[in-house]
């Protein structure tokens, strides 16, 4: 199978992109730069140029690509400030991106989403429920799912819609959460008991490789882990295996005006996730269903790249 791959030398794409060079596929790589298109070609992906911002570049990359399946993972994060720079790359970026898929007749088109949309208070969040959505960033991401899930209603796309919960892992958000708890420029929003459902990257590229290659997979699955844990205790296996003192606690009012109220939003959000639907249908299983116990490995990795 040939895949094109929008994030291809991201945080997830990083670990799927190979996954899926080691069972046999042949992986497409949509770049926008010269420094982008060499670091694909380094790790044995075929780069394309194109933007999600440039729909005719799209096309062009689509079009030549000779894709079998489109996995979707580029996106600005949630803690990005600006607003319309979500919505313009995550949601109008993703249009292009469908627009492109489907004149070039490419079926499957698997998109990476989130369950990080809103605070559901701890509730256990299912696919068959609405998710609670209050970021900027969970806005354009349900947006997507729309669009796309009508285009599969429609016959012109076979979706499939991944909502990874917290990715953790070495690189991305995490690594910068570590770096911050490693020099003390990190405090805990809050009390820190409000509930996170975490899943490890190694864990969402087999769910995405799950995704591309299955014969007739439902066209939406939640991709976490098997133990929920609070946020204070994630800062505090951190801290543990850096050798530190759990960090202090802030009012979220403080830590919104210090650090933006998405990426707070985000961090005090309180939510567990159901990963039964993909253990059942496409047969999931995560390597690291507690991510309390692979912490440390991560925290060691993301040191030894720092030193």
């Amino acid at each position: 199978m040939r895949i094109l791959l929008t994030g291809a030398t991201g945080f997830i794409g990083g670990v799927f992109g190979p996954l899926a060079q080691a069972a046999g596929h042949e992986v497409v790589a949509l770049v926008r730069s010269a420094s982008s298109s060499a670091a694909a070609t380094q790790r044995g992906f075929q780069p394309v140029s194109g933007s999600l911002e440039d729909a005719p570049s799209l096309a062009t990359a689509l079009a030549s690509s000779r894709a079998d399946a489109v996995v979707h993972l580029a996106a600005v994060i949630a803690t990005t400030r600006s607003t319309e720079t979500v919505d313009r790359v995550n949601r109008v970026g993703t249009d292009n991106l469908l627009a492109a898929t489907v004149a070039a007749g490419v079926r499957r088109f698997v998109f990476t989403s989130t369950v990080v949309t809103g605070d559901a208070h701890g509730r256990l969040l299912h696919e068959a429920e609405p998710l609670p959505v209050d970021t900027p960033y969970g806005r354009a991401k349900q947006a997507s799912e729309n669009a796309i899930l009508a285009l599969g209603s429609a016959g012109r796309l076979e979706p499939v819609i991944l909502r990874p919960s917290h990715v953790y892992g070495p690189g991305g958000w995490f690594s910068d959460l570590v770096r911050d708890i490693r020099t003390g420029r990190f405090m805990t929003p809050g009390k820190g008991d409000n509930l996170w459902d975490m899943v490890h990257v190694e864990d969402v590229a087999q769910a995405l490789l799950l995704a591309t290659t299955a014969p007739r997979p439902s066209a939406l699955y939640h991709v976490v882990d098997d133990t929920p844990v609070t946020m204070g205790a994630v800062v505090a296996a951190i801290a543990a295996r850096l050798g530190k003192s759990p960090p202090w606690h802030v009012p979220v009012w403080l830590a919104r005006w210090v650090a933006g109220r998405n990426a707070i939003a985000a961090a005090v959000r309180s939510a567990r996730s159901s990963n039964e639907k993909l253990k059942g249908e496409l047969g999931f299983v995560p390597r690291h269903p507690v991510s309390l116990a692979s912490i440390p490995g991560v925290v060691d990795a993301i040191v030894g790249a720092l030193a």
